[in-house]
């Protein structure tokens, strides 16, 4: 069987994107296996996960996005795979649509196509649900203490602020470490640790649940922000720039909640499966 897809990456957190907006083209059952057979870069397409773009199960949205990480788990919800679905959505639509009502299994997002050049679109998105910072937490991992922040925003995160240059932090094994700490079971955490540059201004590397290291993270990028607002060294509404191997995210969070960075379209093909 031939399954279309696209490949698309939004500051390097890249994805294979298939549409199941007619009808499943990967079985419910398959889904997990498929995205840790193709995301693995030997043997398959190479992602850091799965998005489908499916039929939403409420009124209003426009689609429903699912995402599977390249270990075959199914997260929560995925900040630069949602701006990657709604550039795929916009082609699909033919340039004909820019906003669109995006349905995950942690609520609704608002997605606006703001410029398109090429194959990259610049996409801005409101985020409407879950927003919690939870507190502020201790921790012993690898032997070595820590102070973390909760966040909740509509995936499990723990933000950690670093006094040492996260360029040369060990994100790998304390990330790793801390994903599967007991203090996050049974769902397990995603980790970002962050240098505060300014009060519109960080540095940010992230592991991700699921994933391990990634070049950007948009909702560890939210994630970061607001734990730097609760902590009182980022300043609420307004614009925050998160700086990551990736590239460079905006976060704006107060009374609203809005991030804005790329999204570009690498190539499209057929899948065996």
């Amino acid at each position: 069987m031939e399954i279309k897809f696209s490949k698309i990456h939004g500051l390097g957190n890249d994805f294979i994107v298939i549409g199941e907006l007619q009808r499943e083209q990967v079985s419910e059952r398959d889904k997990p296996f498929f995205a840790k057979r193709n995301c693995q870069h030997e043997i398959g397409v190479g992602a850091d996960g799965v998005l489908f773009l499916c039929k939403p199960k409420g009124k209003d949205a426009d689609f429903r996005m699912r995402i599977f990480n390249s270990d075959g788990s199914e997260a929560e919800n995925c900040v630069n795979g949602l701006r990657c679905v709604a550039f795929e959505k916009f082609l699909l639509e033919g340039g004909k649509k820019k906003e669109f009502l995006i349905e995950t299994a942690k609520g609704t997002v608002e997605a606006k196509i703001c410029a398109v050049k090429g194959n990259t679109a610049e996409v801005q998105l409101r985020v409407l649900g879950k927003k919690e910072v939870l507190g502020k937490f201790p921790i012993v991992v690898e032997g070595k203490g820590f102070e973390y922040f909760k966040v909740d925003v509509g995936n499990p995160h723990a933000v950690v602020f670093l006094k040492d240059d996260v360029h040369g932090f060990p994100v790998e094994k304390i990330g790793h470490a801390f994903e599967w700490h007991a203090a996050f079971k049974p769902e397990r955490t995603n980790t970002e640790f962050v240098n505060i540059l300014s009060p519109t201004k960080v540095r940010m590397r992230v592991h991700e649940r699921g994933v391990c290291e990634t070049a950007a993270c948009g909702s560890g990028s939210i994630a970061a922000v607001l734990a730097g607002i609760e902590a009182g060294v980022l300043e609420p509404e307004k614009w925050v720039g998160v700086e990551q191997p990736g590239g460079v995210l905006q976060v704006k969070a107060g009374a609203d909640l809005f991030l804005m960075g790329p999204a570009q379209k690498v190539f499209e093909g057929t899948l065996e499966w």
